[in-house]
Parts: structure tokens; C-alpha cells; sequence
């Protein structure tokens, strides 16, 4: 009896053991599983809190400064003969200090080009390029990290966001471009303000909406650089920007302003009241006239990979103005030889640019036409236009410094009337080879994190 006593109770302790071992085995299982189960819920917690972290705005106080040079010499022919006052000589295309700095939230920069001269090569204040503040405020970030909202405030002089060749000149491989220099008379460098904000989707990608008021101060196409303040412009720009190994910019603009145009010979009114009016070049008589600019571009391209890329480039610009036009007693101010002349003057121009990066060397061809955005002395100037096509190398030697191999050509048409009021036209052939060299030297302090 004794002895099935102690069986039993040797029977019941290996049950217990046996079971204890199973339920701390089941136990184990069941954190495995938890742990297994809790697993991708850190790992989708990690990678939310990575996704965030990209769109973290961070204040971070730096200054930036930039030192940007270049000389040219080529030949210049016309209509197949050499022209002499344009070729040979060793011009200065421009010498600009650029400053920037601030904390990436408030931001002020200055920008002078002291290679800018006027005709007889002396300074003016146009080498003033930017003297602005900018305020960038990150103001929402939603929870998952997938979007953002920044709102975007800068005052002062600065470029206007205007087109898909946006930027200074320093800026941008490739900047001297016919539709911006010559339709748009050099886009919108001008003193205003302007709001906007962008929508941010990713790290690579944002959605930005700027509205602007400036000073109208562009001679081709608004009131001209006198009277700055008679006749301010307003202007609004969209626009779409994707980095990364394929990258795209696609832009819209649009420019409300007061046009002005020197008519080239003095105009003479009577009054209501019965006095005589004099306008010296017919200067003001357009400003009480509408413009309106339009712009819309797109630059892509892919980055094959660290040492070569390739993009293409192009852009149409449109402009309508109406025109100061009265009926005087010989006929209308600006005469089209024949009997009427229009009320409005609707211009365009575009162009398209390949362009790529093989290693050190860039390269690109551009081609480009547009009609006269003014209207001269008569109404068939209106359908003067030019064609444009500008092939540029340019072997980057060093972090430094690079040289520029360029070609242009150009075709300028001109209309007018003969002795008989019969329409006649004149083309001019230009040729350009030029050889440039550039330097650059760039210099960035920024606070180091802690």
C-alpha cells in the first residue's frame, strides 16, 4: 500500500512537471507570436516616423556666400561680312556677389552684378539684382507624414517667379535664352512682394502657388523704367517640381500689367478742352492700356546615373496688349499706310532645348522664334520676328571653373512700307562663335547640429 502511495505521488509530480513544461512552452509560443505579431506594427511605426522626418522642417541658422565670374571674345558676322565693333575684344559678361543667410525660416539675400553697364559701359543701379526677404513658415504636417503646407513671404527686389527660366542667370547652366532676354525683356526683376504656398507630397515632390504684386518696371513689355510706381503689374505662378532620378518642373505664369511703349517720334493732341497736348516720343500714352503676359514651360529629364543626365527643355510665352491709337486729322497715330490700324497687338514666342551632362561636360541646343512684343512706328512691325539657334559646350576642368564653346545664329526680320504704301520686308543673318570662360567660388557655414 505503501509502496502504490509513493508510485502515485511519483506519477503526479512527473504530470506536473510534464504539464508545467507544456504551458510554459505554450506561454513562450504565445510571446513569439505577440512579438511576431507586434513586429511589422514598429516596423510601419518606423518607417511612418522615417516618412515624417522627411518633411521636418528644420531651422538651422547658415550663410551662404557666392562669387560667380566670366569673360568672352568671339567673332560676330553679319550677313556674311565681319563685324568688327562686335568681334575680337574681350568683353566682361558679368561679376556677381551673392549673399545669403538666415535660419531657413527667415532668409535674406543680396545679389550685385558689377559687370552690369548700360550702352556707353558705365554702372548703374541695375547691378543691383536682389536686395529681398523671405520667410518660409512650415505651417501644417499632417500625422502619417505624407503631406505638408508651407507658406511662402518675400519682399523687396528679387526675381518674380515667371516662367520655367526662373532664376538668376548664376544660377542656371545655359541662362542666355532669346525668349527670356528679348520677348520678356529679361522676365521680372522688379520690387514687389510676394505670397504663396507650397503643398508638399513628399521629399521629392511639392505643388507651389505664388501671387505677386511688383512694380511694373520691365521696359519691353510693361510701363518702362520711368514713373516706377505709376502703373504696377499682379501676377500669379503655379508650379509642379519632382526631384530625384527622374525630375520634372512644369510651370504656368500670368502677368496683368499697364503697357508702355516708345513710339519713336513726338505726338501732338488737342484736348477736350481745347488745348494742344504734346508727348515727347509718345511717352505715357500706353500706360493706361492693358497687358497681358503668359507663360507656360516644362524642363524634365532623368538622371541616368552620378556622371550623366538628360533633360529637355521648352517653353511658349504669349503676350496682348491693346494700344493707345486715336484718330487724328491725317490719319491714325500709328499708320498702317492704308486705312485702319488694330487696337491690339497679340505677340508669342517659344523654344525647346535638349540638353545633357555627360561627366564633366555640358552640353545643349536650343532653338527658338518669336514675334515683335512692340509695336514700332508703323502696324506691320507687328509681324517682325526672330528665329534663334544656340549650340553651347561647356567642359567643367574643375570644381571651380569652366569653359564654353558657343554658337548662334540668329534671323531678324523686319516689316515696313515702301513709296507706294506696298508692304516690304528685310532679313539680317547673324552668326556668332564665342569662347567663355567662367569661375565660381561658393562658400556655405551652417550651424552644426546637436
Amino acid at each position: 500500500m505503501r509502496n502504490f502511495f509513493f508510485a502515485a505521488m511519483i506519477c503526479c509530480a512527473v504530470s506536473f512537471s510534464l504539464f508545467a513544461q507544456e504551458s510554459q512552452a505554450n506561454e513562450e509560443t504565445k510571446e513569439s507570436t505577440v512579438e511576431a505579431a507586434e513586429a511589422p506594427a514598429e516596423g510601419e511605426a518606423a518607417e511612418a516616423e522615417e516618412e515624417e522626418d522627411k518633411l521636418a522642417f528644420e531651422r538651422n541658422p547658415y550663410f551662404n556666400e557666392t562669387v560667380f565670374g566670366g569673360v568672352s571674345a568671339g567673332i560676330n558676322i553679319e550677313d556674311g561680312d565681319v563685324n568688327k565693333e562686335e568681334s575680337y575684344e574681350i568683353g566682361l559678361d558679368n561679376l556677381i556677389l551673392d549673399l545669403q543667410g538666415g535660419d531657413r525660416m527667415f532668409n535674406g539675400r543680396a545679389v550685385v552684378d558689377f559687370g552690369s553697364v548700360d550702352d556707353e559701359g558705365k554702372m548703374t543701379l541695375d547691378v543691383i539684382k536682389n536686395v529681398s526677404f523671405r520667410m518660409q513658415h512650415p505651417s501644417f504636417r499632417n500625422s502619417a507624414g505624407t503631406f505638408g503646407l508651407d507658406v511662402n513671404l518675400e519682399a523687396g527686389l528679387f526675381s518674380m517667379p515667371f516662367g520655367i527660366e526662373n532664376g538668376y542667370d548664376h544660377e542656371v547652366a545655359f541662362a542666355n535664352s532669346a525668349i527670356k532676354e528679348d520677348f520678356f525683356g529679361g522676365a521680372f526683376n522688379d520690387l514687389g512682394v510676394s505670397l504663396g504656398v507650397d503643398l508638399i507630397f513628399s521629399k521629392e515632390s511639392d505643388l507651389a502657388i505664388t501671387l505677386f504684386a511688383f512694380n511694373g518696371g520691365n521696359e519691353t513689355v510693361l510701363d518702362g523704367e520711368e514713373n516706377l510706381f505709376r502703373a504696377p503689374a499682379f501676377g500669379a505662378d503655379i508650379r509642379f517640381n519632382k526631384t530625384g532620378d527622374f525630375f520634372v518642373t512644369a510651370a504656368a505664369s500670368l502677368v496683368f500689367g499697364k503697357a508702355y511703349r516708345n513710339y519713336g517720334f513726338d505726338v501732338y493732341n488737342l484736348s477736350e478742352e481745347g488745348e494742344i497736348e504734346s508727348y515727347k516720343n509718345g511717352e505715357s500714352l500706353d500706360q493706361d492700356k492693358n497687358n497681358v503676359l503668359m507663360a507656360i514651360g516644362a524642363d524634365l529629364g532623368y538622371n541616368v546615373s552620378d556622371d550623366i543626365s538628360v533633360g529637355f527643355k521648352a517653353e511658349f510665352g504669349l503676350a496682348h496688349r491693346a494700344l493707345y491709337n486715336p484718330d487724328f486729322e491725317k490719319g491714325k497715330l500709328i499708320s498702317d499706310g492704308v486705312k485702319d490700324a488694330d487696337s491690339a497687338l497679340t505677340s508669342w514666342g517659344l523654344f525647346a532645348m535638349p540638353y545633357a551632362t555627360l561627366w564633366d561636360v555640358d552640353m545643349m541646343a536650343r532653338v527658338s522664334y518669336f514675334k515683335a512684343p512692340f509695336f514700332e512706328e508703323n502696324i506691320v512691325s507687328k509681324d517682325n520676328s526672330n528665329l534663334g539657334v544656340n549650340i553651347a559646350i561647356i567642359y567643367n576642368f574643375c570644381d571651380y571653373a569652366g569653359i564654353e564653346l558657343d554658337y548662334d545664329f540668329n534671323k531678324t526680320t523686319f516689316h515696313g512700307y515702301g513709296e507706294k504704301n506696298e508692304t516690304v520686308s528685310e532679313s539680317l543673318n547673324t552668326h556668332a562663335i564665342a569662347l567663355a570662360l567662367s569661375g565660381a567660388f561658393d562658400f556655405l557655414w551652417e550651424e552644426e547640429k546637436k
